[in-house]
């Protein structure tokens, strides 16, 4: 019973089994891939496959290729393989072919160049083809992996077309901004000469018939002439802004280091007429420096300051302030005021052109100038915003 036992464990496991297992898993020196046990494998590869032997006879496809091109498996064993390259390159392709396999190397998808396929119905597609040899003791063989790109070209014309399409719309808007831009020249140059000339003489003849026959004329007459001199200041004011608002847009940015505390400095000493005879505090904080155009940032301090000090004309003590925050992570300058304030709901009119929130008798002024603060923040790519409430005083905030 022992020894029956005994028996199976006596007799050592034959090597055989493992031997044929090993010659079948290693390629011999005269074997082909077909003979490798890959072709599981290589089914699953998502890409067209095709293996050539040296003489550029195929030796193994994979599903994938039998579906790309029309053929079966058997159909194409042992063709050569420029059964699948267009008629026109097949007599370049077999030198390309002995050239490669003098010069083995592996040629990975995307390399630039411009190939096509051909499938059994004569059709033909753009196609990416990557390139990967193999050598073993007796034989030589490339696995061309192939992509059909023929999607890929459609919408690379498609967006080709589209730049082109775009490229034409940009260059019809940019001939359309050019003639909008010599018209709005021809505009301003009108503005400047044409009109001023009659505003001159409406002025300079009112105010000589002041100084020269006022005694020989009733108050009532000397009221009136005061009037049209008056608006003839004001018109001229108006004429000034909307040139200075037409020249924003066209006027180059120079920007440079500026110093924003220094700069704040010399338009309060420019606006120290306006606050003569009245009890105006300002306070000035931190102002950092900024990059800018110096010359369009002194204009929207002018028209803030000039504003606040406006705007709290009826207050017994003006106070204003001026200082640099934070606003959704952009610093933000500012200029507070104690005044009249305004109606948060009529926000949106406040930087239109010739858009008023009070009365032109109780506060003069042509209606531009935060049209033109604006147009100058939008310029340095900032943005400009108001808050406030009747009676309470308002504050502006730009970044730049």
């Amino acid at each position: 019973m022992s020894s029956a036992r005994q028996s199976p464990r006596s007799h050592p496991r034959s090597s055989t089994p493992k031997a044929a297992t090993q010659r079948r898993r290693e390629p011999v020196a005269d074997s082909t891939p077909s003979d490798w046990g890959f072709q599981d494998l290589l089914d699953a590869v998502p890409d067209a496959l095709v293996c050539v032997r040296q003489d550029g006879r195929i030796t193994l496809i994979n599903r994938q290729a039998e579906t790309l091109f029309g053929y079966t498996q058997q159909e194409l064993l042992g063709q050569p393989v420029e059964v699948l390259v267009p008629e026109q390159f097949r007599s370049a392709h077999v030198g390309h072919r002995s050239h490669f396999e003098a010069h083995p190397k592996i040629r990975p998808m995307g390399t630039g160049l411009d190939l096509s396929a051909r499938r059994k119905d004569g059709t033909e597609f753009p196609a990416e083809i990557s390139l990967s040899p193999i050598k073993t003791d007796r034989q030589f063989f490339v696995i061309a992996v192939i992509r059909d790109i023929t999607d890929r070209r459609k919408i690379q014309e498609e967006l080709k077309q589209l730049n082109a399409g775009l490229e034409q719309r940009v260059l019809e808007r940019t001939a359309e901004l050019n003639a909008a831009n010599k018209e709005l020249e021809a505009f301003s140059y009108s503005v400047s000469h044409d009109l001023r000339a009659p505003l001159r003489s409406m002025q300079g003849f009112s105010k000589i018939l002041l100084e020269e026959h006022a005694p020989h004329l009733p108050e009532e007459a000397q009221r009136y002439l005061r009037l049209v001199a008056e608006n003839c200041a004001q018109m001229g004011c108006l004429v000034d802004d909307l040139l200075t608002f037409s020249r924003l847009s066209r006027q180059s940015l120079n920007r440079r280091h500026v110093s924003t505390a220094a700069l704040v400095r010399q338009c309060l000493e420019e606006l120290q007429a306006e606050r003569e005879g009245r009890s105006v505090a300002i306070t000035v904080g931190d102002l950092p420096d900024c990059l800018a155009d110096s010359s369009l940032l002194k204009q929207v301090w002018m028209n803030l300051l000039s504003n606040a000090i406006k705007f709290t004309r009826t207050r017994r003590r003006a106070e204003i302030e001026i200082g640099c925050g934070q606003a959704q992570g952009a610093r933000a300058y500012y200029v507070k005021d104690n005044g009249v304030g305004f109606d948060m709901q009529d926000a949106d009119k406040l930087f239109g052109v010739f858009q008023r929130l009070h009365r032109a008798e109780d506060y003069e002024g042509t209606g531009v100038g935060l049209a033109i603060v604006q147009r100058i923040i939008y310029r340095h790519g900032g943005r400009v915003w108001a808050e406030a409430a009747v009676n309470q005083g308002a504050t502006f905030f730009f970044t730049l």
